[in-house]
């Protein structure tokens, strides 16, 4: 690996590597890829930031780590807004497939929030949402549930916090 490149696997460990990589080589790429051109400049848009990482606010339920562990085939399929304002001692991360220390050390780690806020502070992005999303990344076997209501529910949430752009923060 060069120097330039960066290890996207670098937190997951050897097994979780290979699943994904044979998951990936076993996937049909789909016919389209999601994507629009934005309708506004980047210093004109509200942002709004979306995490793999099931991280949650304090005071609202985690994700179900437990069903997961009574069936490594299932992935909680439910979501969670995140303030803009959150810190790593606002949050819980609660995701079997990561190591959650370092989110728990510094929540930038998988939700940028600051350095959002440091581009909102440059003029470079017009302003962060009022919320950001969470989901749980891995949903096993079936992911019809995140597709079908989180997905839209998310989109909704967003729609109604008059969000410009999205961005997804994968871990």
């Amino acid at each position: 690996m060069s120097d330039n490149q960066v290890d996207a696997f670098r937190f997951t460990g050897r097994l979780i590597k290979k699943i994904i990589l044979e998951a990936i080589d076993n996937t049909v790429p789909p016919a389209t890829i999601p994507w629009a051109i934005p309708a506004k400049a980047l210093a004109d848009s509200r942002v709004a930031l979306l995490t793999t990482a099931g991280i949650s606010m304090l005071d609202d339920a985690p994700f179900d780590m437990e069903a997961e562990r009574n069936n490594p085939v299932w992935g909680d399929p439910s979501w969670r807004k995140i303030r803009h304002d959150a810190t790593s001692a606002d949050v819980a991360v609660n995701h079997l497939h990561i190591d959650t220390d370092y989110i728990k050390n510094d929540i930038n780690v998988a939700l940028p929030l600051q350095p959002l806020a440091d581009l909102v502070a440059a003029g470079v992005v017009g302003s962060s949402a009022p919320n950001h999303y969470s989901i749980m990344g891995f949903q096993g076997e079936d992911s019809s549930t995140l597709e079908n209501v989180s997905g839209p529910e998310i989109a909704q949430a967003m729609h109604d916090d008059e969000v410009d752009l999205a961005i997804l923060a994968p871990v």
